[in-house]
Protein backbone atom coordinates (compact mmCIF):
# COMPACT_ATOMS: atom_id res chain seq x y z
CA UNK A 1 0.00 0.00 0.00
CA UNK A 2 1.29 3.46 -0.83
CA UNK A 3 1.84 5.94 1.95
CA UNK A 4 -0.35 9.03 2.26
CA UNK A 5 1.00 12.23 0.79
CA UNK A 6 1.68 15.09 3.23
CA UNK A 7 0.23 17.47 0.65
CA UNK A 8 -3.53 17.86 0.84
CA UNK A 9 -5.25 19.91 -1.82
CA UNK A 10 -8.24 19.91 -4.11
CA UNK A 11 -5.99 18.40 -6.78
CA UNK A 12 -4.91 15.49 -4.59
CA UNK A 13 -8.53 14.73 -3.71
CA UNK A 14 -9.54 14.45 -7.37
CA UNK A 15 -10.13 10.99 -8.88
CA UNK A 16 -7.79 8.93 -11.02
CA UNK A 17 -9.09 8.48 -14.56
CA UNK A 18 -8.70 4.96 -15.94
CA UNK A 19 -9.88 3.86 -19.38
CA UNK A 20 -9.98 0.78 -21.59
CA UNK A 21 -12.02 -0.49 -24.50
CA UNK A 22 -14.13 -2.61 -22.16
CA UNK A 23 -13.86 -4.74 -19.03
CA UNK A 24 -10.15 -5.58 -19.21
CA UNK A 25 -9.04 -2.36 -17.58
CA UNK A 26 -11.06 -3.30 -14.51
CA UNK A 27 -8.15 -5.57 -13.60
CA UNK A 28 -5.95 -2.48 -13.44
CA UNK A 29 -8.60 -0.41 -11.64
CA UNK A 30 -8.96 -3.12 -9.02
CA UNK A 31 -5.20 -3.32 -8.50
CA UNK A 32 -5.02 0.47 -8.17
CA UNK A 33 -7.87 0.49 -5.63
CA UNK A 34 -6.07 -2.13 -3.53
CA UNK A 35 -2.73 -0.32 -3.67
CA UNK A 36 -4.32 3.12 -3.11
CA UNK A 37 -7.44 2.58 -0.99
CA UNK A 38 -7.90 6.31 -0.39
CA UNK A 39 -8.10 7.13 -4.09
CA UNK A 40 -11.32 7.61 -6.03
CA UNK A 41 -11.44 6.07 -9.50
CA UNK A 42 -13.34 7.35 -12.52
CA UNK A 43 -13.37 4.46 -14.96
CA UNK A 44 -14.43 4.67 -18.59
CA UNK A 45 -14.99 1.59 -20.75
CA UNK A 46 -15.35 2.32 -24.45
CA UNK A 47 -17.61 -0.68 -24.99
CA UNK A 48 -19.08 0.90 -28.12
CA UNK A 49 -15.73 0.44 -29.87
CA UNK A 50 -14.47 -2.75 -28.25
CA UNK A 51 -12.14 -4.45 -29.15
CA UNK A 52 -9.40 -1.90 -29.78
CA UNK A 53 -7.00 -4.67 -30.78
CA UNK A 54 -8.67 -5.09 -34.18
CA UNK A 55 -8.92 -1.36 -34.92
CA UNK A 56 -6.50 0.81 -36.85
CA UNK A 57 -3.83 2.71 -34.88
CA UNK A 58 -5.32 5.99 -36.15
CA UNK A 59 -8.75 5.20 -34.71
CA UNK A 60 -7.36 3.95 -31.38
CA UNK A 61 -5.23 7.07 -31.11
CA UNK A 62 -8.19 9.38 -31.83
CA UNK A 63 -10.46 7.59 -29.36
CA UNK A 64 -7.79 7.55 -26.65
CA UNK A 65 -7.13 11.28 -26.97
CA UNK A 66 -10.86 12.03 -26.78
CA UNK A 67 -11.42 9.82 -23.73
CA UNK A 68 -8.39 11.18 -21.87
CA UNK A 69 -9.57 14.74 -22.53
CA UNK A 70 -13.07 13.78 -21.37
CA UNK A 71 -11.74 12.35 -18.09
CA UNK A 72 -9.55 15.39 -17.39
CA UNK A 73 -12.49 17.71 -18.09
CA UNK A 74 -14.46 15.61 -15.59
CA UNK A 75 -11.87 16.52 -12.96
CA UNK A 76 -9.40 13.61 -13.02
CA UNK A 77 -5.90 14.38 -11.72
CA UNK A 78 -4.10 11.53 -13.52
CA UNK A 79 -4.80 9.19 -16.42
CA UNK A 80 -4.13 5.47 -16.61
CA UNK A 81 -4.35 3.99 -20.11
CA UNK A 82 -5.50 0.53 -19.00
CA UNK A 83 -5.36 -0.97 -22.48
CA UNK A 84 -2.29 -2.43 -24.15
CA UNK A 85 -3.48 -1.56 -27.66
CA UNK A 86 -4.04 2.08 -26.68
CA UNK A 87 -0.81 2.18 -24.69
CA UNK A 88 1.26 1.04 -27.66
CA UNK A 89 -0.32 3.47 -30.12
CA UNK A 90 -1.42 6.52 -28.13
CA UNK A 91 0.44 6.91 -24.82
CA UNK A 92 2.93 9.50 -26.07
CA UNK A 93 0.21 11.52 -27.81
CA UNK A 94 -2.05 11.45 -24.75
CA UNK A 95 0.77 12.63 -22.47
CA UNK A 96 1.73 15.42 -24.87
CA UNK A 97 -1.88 16.52 -25.26
CA UNK A 98 -2.62 16.72 -21.54
CA UNK A 99 0.61 18.39 -20.49
CA UNK A 100 3.19 17.68 -17.81
CA UNK A 101 0.84 18.58 -14.93
CA UNK A 102 -1.31 15.47 -15.58
CA UNK A 103 0.54 12.20 -14.89
CA UNK A 104 -0.15 9.62 -17.62
CA UNK A 105 0.61 5.95 -16.92
CA UNK A 106 0.41 3.28 -19.61
CA UNK A 107 0.33 -0.47 -19.05
CA UNK A 108 3.35 -1.42 -21.16
CA UNK A 109 6.34 0.62 -19.94
CA UNK A 110 6.11 -0.36 -16.23
CA UNK A 111 5.78 -4.06 -17.12
CA UNK A 112 8.76 -3.92 -19.48
CA UNK A 113 10.96 -2.33 -16.81
CA UNK A 114 9.85 -4.80 -14.12
CA UNK A 115 10.40 -7.86 -16.30
CA UNK A 116 13.78 -6.60 -17.50
CA UNK A 117 14.94 -6.46 -13.88
CA UNK A 118 13.60 -9.93 -13.10
CA UNK A 119 15.35 -13.33 -13.28
CA UNK A 120 13.82 -14.39 -16.61
CA UNK A 121 15.70 -14.75 -19.89
CA UNK A 122 13.16 -16.33 -22.28
CA UNK A 123 9.99 -14.26 -22.40
CA UNK A 124 6.76 -14.99 -24.24
CA UNK A 125 4.25 -12.20 -24.89
CA UNK A 126 0.63 -12.67 -25.97
CA UNK A 127 -1.72 -9.84 -26.90
CA UNK A 128 -4.05 -8.35 -29.46
CA UNK A 129 -3.06 -7.91 -33.08
CA UNK A 130 -2.49 -4.18 -32.47
CA UNK A 131 -0.20 -4.75 -29.49
CA UNK A 132 1.81 -7.57 -31.04
CA UNK A 133 1.88 -5.85 -34.43
CA UNK A 134 3.48 -2.78 -32.88
CA UNK A 135 6.43 -4.89 -31.71
CA UNK A 136 6.73 -2.64 -28.67
CA UNK A 137 7.18 -5.41 -26.12
CA UNK A 138 9.91 -7.17 -28.06
CA UNK A 139 11.81 -4.00 -28.92
CA UNK A 140 11.52 -2.42 -25.48
CA UNK A 141 12.21 -5.61 -23.54
CA UNK A 142 15.31 -6.55 -25.49
CA UNK A 143 16.74 -3.07 -25.02
CA UNK A 144 15.85 -2.94 -21.32
CA UNK A 145 17.29 -6.41 -20.70
CA UNK A 146 20.53 -5.49 -22.45
CA UNK A 147 20.79 -2.33 -20.35
CA UNK A 148 20.40 -4.55 -17.29
CA UNK A 149 23.27 -6.72 -18.54
CA UNK A 150 21.30 -9.79 -19.50
CA UNK A 151 20.49 -10.25 -23.18
CA UNK A 152 17.48 -12.49 -23.53
CA UNK A 153 14.98 -13.94 -25.95
CA UNK A 154 11.59 -12.28 -26.38
CA UNK A 155 8.92 -13.82 -28.59
CA UNK A 156 5.51 -12.28 -29.30
CA UNK A 157 2.36 -13.94 -30.60
CA UNK A 158 -1.10 -12.46 -31.36
CA UNK A 159 -4.07 -14.04 -29.59
CA UNK A 160 -7.01 -12.04 -31.01
CA UNK A 161 -9.83 -14.34 -29.87
CA UNK A 162 -9.13 -14.04 -26.16
CA UNK A 163 -10.27 -10.45 -25.47
CA UNK A 164 -13.67 -10.83 -27.21
CA UNK A 165 -14.30 -14.13 -25.39
CA UNK A 166 -13.43 -12.53 -22.07
CA UNK A 167 -15.53 -9.46 -22.88
CA UNK A 168 -18.47 -11.85 -23.38
CA UNK A 169 -17.92 -13.21 -19.89
CA UNK A 170 -16.36 -16.48 -21.03
CA UNK A 171 -13.13 -16.18 -19.01
CA UNK A 172 -14.17 -19.17 -16.88
CA UNK A 173 -15.59 -21.16 -19.80
CA UNK A 174 -14.00 -24.53 -20.56
CA UNK A 175 -13.38 -23.29 -24.12
CA UNK A 176 -10.64 -20.93 -22.92
CA UNK A 177 -8.11 -23.68 -22.24
CA UNK A 178 -8.07 -25.22 -25.75
CA UNK A 179 -8.06 -21.76 -27.35
CA UNK A 180 -5.04 -20.67 -25.29
CA UNK A 181 -3.33 -24.02 -25.89
CA UNK A 182 -3.86 -23.66 -29.64
CA UNK A 183 -2.20 -20.24 -29.63
CA UNK A 184 0.77 -21.51 -27.58
CA UNK A 185 1.16 -24.43 -29.99
CA UNK A 186 0.95 -22.11 -33.00
CA UNK A 187 3.65 -19.89 -31.48
CA UNK A 188 5.88 -22.95 -31.14
CA UNK A 189 6.76 -22.17 -27.53
CA UNK A 190 8.11 -24.92 -25.32
CA UNK A 191 6.58 -25.07 -21.84
CA UNK A 192 9.04 -27.61 -20.43
CA UNK A 193 12.75 -28.33 -20.77
CA UNK A 194 15.84 -26.17 -21.33
CA UNK A 195 14.34 -24.31 -24.31
CA UNK A 196 11.14 -23.45 -22.47
CA UNK A 197 10.00 -19.88 -21.95
CA UNK A 198 10.38 -19.01 -18.29
CA UNK A 199 7.89 -16.13 -18.16
CA UNK A 200 4.72 -15.20 -20.00
CA UNK A 201 3.43 -11.64 -20.25
CA UNK A 202 -0.35 -11.51 -20.73
CA UNK A 203 -0.11 -8.37 -22.86
CA UNK A 204 -3.77 -7.39 -22.66
CA UNK A 205 -5.55 -6.15 -19.54
CA UNK A 206 -8.41 -8.55 -20.28
CA UNK A 207 -6.19 -11.59 -19.89
CA UNK A 208 -5.79 -11.60 -16.08
CA UNK A 209 -9.51 -12.39 -15.95
CA UNK A 210 -8.61 -15.73 -17.56
CA UNK A 211 -5.66 -16.34 -15.24
CA UNK A 212 -6.89 -19.80 -14.19
CA UNK A 213 -7.09 -20.97 -17.82
CA UNK A 214 -3.67 -19.49 -18.59
CA UNK A 215 -2.16 -21.25 -15.57
CA UNK A 216 -3.71 -24.58 -16.60
CA UNK A 217 -2.00 -24.29 -19.98
CA UNK A 218 1.47 -23.05 -19.02
CA UNK A 219 1.82 -24.98 -15.76
CA UNK A 220 3.39 -23.96 -12.47
CA UNK A 221 7.00 -23.48 -13.56
CA UNK A 222 6.43 -20.52 -15.89
CA UNK A 223 5.96 -17.10 -14.32
CA UNK A 224 2.75 -15.33 -15.30
CA UNK A 225 3.57 -11.63 -15.06
CA UNK A 226 0.98 -9.70 -13.04
CA UNK A 227 0.73 -6.54 -15.12
CA UNK A 228 -2.06 -4.83 -13.14
CA UNK A 229 -0.08 -5.00 -9.88
CA UNK A 230 3.01 -3.61 -11.58
CA UNK A 231 1.00 -0.76 -13.11
CA UNK A 232 -0.65 0.00 -9.77
CA UNK A 233 2.79 0.37 -8.19
CA UNK A 234 3.75 2.79 -10.97
CA UNK A 235 0.60 4.84 -10.29
CA UNK A 236 1.57 4.96 -6.60
CA UNK A 237 5.03 6.20 -7.46
CA UNK A 238 3.85 8.83 -9.95
CA UNK A 239 1.27 10.29 -7.55
CA UNK A 240 3.81 10.44 -4.73
CA UNK A 241 6.37 12.10 -6.99
CA UNK A 242 3.88 14.79 -7.99
CA UNK A 243 2.36 15.26 -4.53
CA UNK A 244 -1.06 14.13 -5.73
CA UNK A 245 -1.67 11.16 -3.43
CA UNK A 246 -5.09 11.52 -1.80
CA UNK A 247 -5.37 12.08 1.95
CA UNK A 248 -7.11 9.48 4.09
CA UNK A 249 -10.85 9.30 3.47
CA UNK A 250 -13.56 7.58 5.50
CA UNK A 251 -15.46 6.51 2.39
CA UNK A 252 -14.27 6.20 -1.20
CA UNK A 253 -16.83 6.17 -4.00
CA UNK A 254 -15.77 5.09 -7.47
CA UNK A 255 -17.55 5.99 -10.70
CA UNK A 256 -17.87 3.68 -13.70
CA UNK A 257 -19.02 4.81 -17.12
CA UNK A 258 -19.32 3.07 -20.46
CA UNK A 259 -20.06 4.27 -23.96
CA UNK A 260 -22.50 1.36 -24.43
CA UNK A 261 -24.12 -0.49 -21.53
CA UNK A 262 -23.44 -4.23 -21.53
CA UNK A 263 -24.36 -6.97 -19.07
CA UNK A 264 -20.83 -8.39 -19.05
CA UNK A 265 -19.39 -5.04 -17.98
CA UNK A 266 -21.84 -4.78 -15.08
CA UNK A 267 -21.08 -8.32 -13.95
CA UNK A 268 -17.32 -7.84 -14.18
CA UNK A 269 -17.38 -4.50 -12.34
CA UNK A 270 -19.44 -6.03 -9.55
CA UNK A 271 -17.06 -8.98 -9.40
CA UNK A 272 -14.20 -6.62 -8.54
CA UNK A 273 -15.96 -3.82 -6.66
CA UNK A 274 -19.13 -5.41 -5.24
CA UNK A 275 -22.79 -4.84 -5.96
CA UNK A 276 -24.36 -1.43 -6.14
CA UNK A 277 -21.58 0.17 -8.16
CA UNK A 278 -22.12 3.59 -9.66
CA UNK A 279 -22.41 2.63 -13.35
CA UNK A 280 -23.52 5.21 -15.90
CA UNK A 281 -24.00 5.36 -19.64
CA UNK A 282 -21.72 8.12 -20.91
CA UNK A 283 -22.34 8.53 -24.66
CA UNK A 284 -19.33 10.73 -25.41
CA UNK A 285 -19.51 9.83 -29.08
CA UNK A 286 -22.86 11.56 -29.47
Amino acid sequence: MCSDSSRSSLASEAPIGIFDSGIGGLTVAHAVSRALPNERIHYFGDTAHMPYGDRSPELVRAWSLRIAEHLVNAGCKAIVIACNSASTTAAAEVAASLGAHIPVVDVVSPVVQAVAKGPWSRIGVIGTRATIGSGVYGTSLRLAMELNGKPGLVEEWPTPLLAPLIEEGWHDHELMVPVIQSYIDAAGWRLEGPQSIDALIPGCTHYPLALDALRRVVGENIALINGPEIVAKEVCDRLEQTGLTAPAQSKVRHRFAVSDLTLSFTQSAERFFGSGIDLQHDPIWG
